[in-house]
């Protein structure tokens, strides 16, 4: 199983996120920006790494993500 996907399913997922755990979207859309990856460095298609967002997230809103556990 692949954790990337690209920056634009990251981009598609953002309101669904939102709506679900009520985090303003775009906070969201920040946290994607600031870990975008590349394929290939600095010249590659950009991807993000999903679990690595999740993580992220899940350390700066604590409250909200411990409902989800």
């Amino acid at each position: 199983m692949d954790p990337d996907i690209t920056l634009q399913d990251a981009y598609s997922q953002i309101p669904r996120i939102s709506n679900a755990t009520g985090i303003p979207s775009d906070l969201i859309k920040q946290i994607v920006d600031d870990n975008v990856e590349r394929t290939m460095w600095v010249a590659g298609d950009p991807y993000v790494n999903v679990l690595k967002l999740n993580l992220i997230l899940i350390e700066k809103y604590p409250a909200i993500y411990k409902s989800f556990s």
